[in-house]
């Protein structure tokens, strides 16, 4: 009988794990009908050849073993690896001379067939100017030598750069392009036997005997591989996978990967959200692992290869981070389908960091599901006003989340009603092993205890001319800075960027925010004034519908930052071509570090952090309390150690880390992306004026380094996070800035706002 149909009850358990919610992505459905079902997929994680640090492909051959292409961590050699027990141990196999790091300098695209042909997309000498004809497709069969592949048809504008290779089943071999062309080639004459042009760009490809399947980020594409004509695609199959491909995030990257098993008609494939097995005509798309309950359900999981080996164990080589790794999926029939325990985890809006911190932690806790609840997904009506009502109703009710994300709620209130458990000894704890930025973890205490902390935070900065940086020291002196600029240079148009105005109030309202509140949490009517006044001289007139249509420094932040706080990043532009004199936003990473120093370098700029009444600022970013109603505070708080340790932390991109040891990995990290020792990238852009100078990224000095972490160490005054009063703000402060509303009006309706939230 086959094993999957003795499978029924755990895959039918995974699908209604599926229809509730995968990778704990919204409230889980109150349907217990999994419990007590026996049988799930465990996850183990293989050991690598010795000093593997790069996996360039891996396939399951004909005879069942695995084979492994991989690089040596340090000197960047080449190797080729066999095991004949699914990873357990491997031994050394027979790579083509060819393909070794003194007769090829660089590989792009990878992959090997069935039998152990290889085929590669490489760079056999290394240039300093790399470009589409630097990279050649080579060959070789398993044994034989390596061969330049040389195709029989012209190549055109399309097929420039190739973006996948894979091998059919046929051991024919699969090549996409840039720009969606596609092409089926018999390697061994180099024969083009279909050509493809699609519209779309192409995720992913595979083949089920003589149909191949084009994945877009739009649709499932199915072909006929004799005639190259199109046919109709598996409307079932094609319906899942577009689910695991509906953010804009997941269609940037290699998010699918397919596998085939031994039964006819039936393909595998891996995602974020699990593993599934379908049979083509079928109805349903079958969940074999939980993407939720392994770390396939990381959001920095890069996927490169999913075997699927003939004891119906899966085997998925992925890279997180820089770390390259296998796991190995296998089938346990005494294991509960689905974890017998459970925490809550509630937050306003969905952030990769948070399921990467789910993913590690579930990877830790196999016995532990981790159920997400988003409370504005932004797929429906709810705003942020509802989701805190329903929330808070759901705490008094005693059927709140146990860990609390709180953004953009008012942190402070929460802690006064007694709503926040004390995770002192969470933190502490936490600090003593890898080190936290002591005057962060003490964001949210009260009297010796601590309710909340931050996973991250970011600070204020203003790049420009000396003169202009000197004025930082408040709101109101670089506003008078502004104002003097503009009498001096009539004509000059915008002085600061970004030039939305909603952009600029956010930037601005963070770092004065705190000093806008009373004691009791409500506005001060005469900081609230000054504040929108000051905001006036600092954006100037109304912008116009050209600058509307020609925005400078107008873009979203990432990681799911509220647009606007990422605000010195990609203002390179502005300042470059010189249109703008400074740039104001908060520095969360030090890759904004690298762009800031670049445009210093080019026009022989500073910058600082900005303070509030010379007070230095910071804004919490993903602050985490645990709720004194919870009834799994003991497990809340593994979870939180989770967040607050090193694997996850050193993941933060647009926010520094708490964490010491993860501050320090990301420093690495990104000493390794610009290129340190005198590497790094330089970008010259072009305006209407003509080309405008080169921005060089580089890696900072040791000196520039220091000054960072002087701004981080003596960040001293926590920016507000509540969301629903900085909204009262945004929306009537908007309007002033766009001559739509009196400043009087403005002031008495954010208060009038307020007051009413505070009361509620």
């Amino acid at each position: 009988m086959n094993r999957y149909i003795k499978k029924a009850v755990c895959l039918t358990a995974a699908i209604a794990i599926t229809v509730a919610g995968l990778a704990g992505c919204g409230k889980q459905s109150e349907d217990k009908s999994a419990e007590g079902a026996m049988g799930r997929y465990l996850e183990e994680e293989i050991a690598l050849p010795e000093n593997t640090g790069k996996i360039l492909a891996m396939e399951r051959l004909d005879d069942n073993s695995l084979s492994l292409f991989t690089e040596d961590k340090e000197t960047g050699e080449r190797y080729l690896w066999k095991s004949k027990d699914s990873g357990k141990s491997w031994e050394e196999d027979i790579l083509p001379e060819g393909l070794k790091l003194s007769n090829c300098a660089f590989i792009d695209w990878a992959c090997i067939s069935g039998n152990g042909d290889i085929a590669v997309s490489a760079m056999k000498e290394a240039a300093e100017v790399i470009t589409s004809q630097s990279f050649s497709l080579l060959y070789a069969k398993k044994g034989g030598e390596l061969q330049d592949l040389t195709l029989d048809v012209e190549e055109t504008d399309n097929m420039k750069s190739i973006t996948g290779l894979r091998f059919s089943e046929g051991k024919k071999l699969i090549a996409t392009y840039s720009y969606g062309t596609v092409c089926v080639i018999d390697p061994d004459r180099g024969h083009v036997e279909q050509t493809m042009e699609l519209s779309d760009n192409i995720q992913q490809v595979t083949d089920m005997g003589n149909t191949l399947l084009l994945l877009t980020d739009k649709e499932l594409k199915a072909y006929d591989m004799n005639t190259g004509e199109s046919v109709e695609a598996d409307k079932t199959l094609s319906d899942q996978l577009l689910k695991d491909l509906e953010s804009e995030q997941k269609k940037l990257r290699n998010s699918v990967v397919f596998g085939c098993g031994k039964e006819e008609d039936t393909l595998f494939y891996c995602a974020e959200s699990g593993i599934y097995r379908h049979v083509f005509g079928g109805t349903v798309v079958e969940q074999a692992v939980n993407g939720s309950l392994a770390s396939i359900g990381n959001p920095k999981a890069m996927l490169i290869s999913l075997a699927v080996m003939e004891d119906d164990s899966f085997l998925v080589a992925c890279s997180i981070d820089t770390e390259y790794k296998i796991y190995r999926y296998t089938y346990s029939a005494d294991t509960s389908s689905v974890p017998e325990k459970e925490i809550k985890v509630y937050s306003l809006e969905d952030c990769p960091v948070l399921r990467q911190a789910i993913s590690v932690y579930q990877s830790q806790n196999p016995d532990v599901y981790v159920d997400l609840e988003i409370g504005t997904s932004g797929e429906d009506s709810v705003t942020v006003s509802d989701a805190l009502r329903t929330l808070n109703t759901d705490i008094m009710a005693g059927k709140g989340p146990d860990i609390l994300i709180l953004d953009g709620m008012p942190v402070e209130n929460y802690i006064q009603k007694g709503l926040l458990e004390d995770i002192t000894d969470t933190v502490e704890s936490a600090e003593q092993e890898d080190g936290l930025f002591e005057n962060i973890m003490k964001t949210y205490e009260k009297d010796d205890k601590i309710y909340a902390v931050p996973l991250g935070f970011l600070i204020p900065a203003v790049q420009g001319e000396e003169s202009f940086v000197n004025a930082a020291e408040s709101l109101k002196a670089l506003a008078e800075k502004i104002s003097s600029i503009r009498e001096e240079n009539p004509d000059i148009g915008r002085v600061m960027i970004p030039t939305d105005s909603e952009m600029l109030l956010q930037i601005f309202y963070h770092l004065e925010s705190t000093t806008m509140k009373k004691e009791d949490g409500t506005l001060d009517e005469e900081a609230l004034r000054a504040f929108l006044e000051n905001m006036k001289t600092i954006y100037g007139e109304p912008v116009t519908q050209e600058e509307q249509e020609n925005p400078i420094g107008y873009f979203s932040a990432a990681d799911g930052m509220v647009s606007g706080l990422d605000g010195l990043r990609l203002q390179a532009m502005g300042l470059l071509n010189q249109t703008s004199k400074a740039g104001a936003g908060w520095i969360g990473s030090v890759g904004q570090l690298v762009e800031i120093l670049g445009v210093n370098d080019a026009f022989d700029l500073d910058y600082t952090e900005m303070k509030s009444e010379g007070k230095s600022v910071y804004l919490p970013y993903r602050n985490v309390g645990i709720s004194s109603k919870s009834n799994e505070k003991e497990l809340a708080a593994d979870f939180l150690k989770v967040l607050l340790g090193e694997e996850v932390q050193s993941t933060l991109s647009t926010a520094f880390p708490i964490n010491r040891k993860g501050y320090e990995k990301v420093l690495e990290l990104g000493e390794q992306t610009y290129g340190g020792d005198g590497g790094g990238a330089s970008i010259t852009m072009s305006g209407d004026s003509g080309n405008m100078p080169s921005l060089n990224m580089s890696w900072p000095e040791e000196e520039e380094l220091d000054k960072l972490r002087s701004f981080l160490e003596k960040a001293e005054i926590p920016a507000s996070t509540d969301d629903t009063i900085w909204n009262a703000v945004k929306e009537q402060g908007d309007k002033y800035l766009n001559e739509s509303l009196s400043l009087d009006e403005a002031c008495s309706n954010i208060i009038q706002k307020v007051n009413l939230y505070l009361a509620e």
